[in-house]
């Protein structure tokens, strides 16, 4: 009974080894097959989406004054997620264009919303004015 005890431990212990060394090899060997064309296409679509990404970068930085450039950029991730909108791999460009569209629209607004209190603070100064030049003129 401990012969087989023994010997059931032992099989299990090289099988257990056997079993980490093929694990072990597995995750450090490199990739001896080249990649197919779906994961080629993948590759090249994440490489065009870093590109984008760092020219729409440099361009929201460029523009971030101006509404309506950053509207043009809005109309631009619009017709990239309407063209990429079936494109089950592009999932990742669709949501960060999403996401793009969303923070241009919000500094649209934060633009409009300074703008328009620029023109109100204005406009309250020439009112003022106004009443100053009419009270200096009953003081003559």
């Amino acid at each position: 009974m401990k012969r087989t005890l023994l010997i059931s431990f032992g099989a299990l212990a090289l099988l257990a080894v056997g079993m980490v060394y093929s694990v072990f090899h597995a995750a450090h060997d490199p990739v001896t097959q080249t990649p197919g064309p779906v994961e080629t296409g993948r590759a090249q679509l994440h490489a065009q989406f870093e590109e984008a990404k760092k020219r729409e970068t440099a361009a929201e930085q460029q523009d971030w004054d101006s509404p309506a450039r950053l509207g043009l950029l809005v109309k631009g991730h619009g017709q990239r997620i309407e063209q990429l909108k079936d494109n089950k791999e592009a999932a990742e460009i669709v949501s960060y264009d999403r996401a793009s569209i969303d923070r241009l629209q919000k500094r649209i607004a934060q633009i409009a919303e300074a703008e328009a209190a620029k023109a109100e603070a204005a406009q309250e100064r020439a009112l003022q004015a106004a009443r100053q030049a009419a009270r200096e003129s009953e003081q003559q």
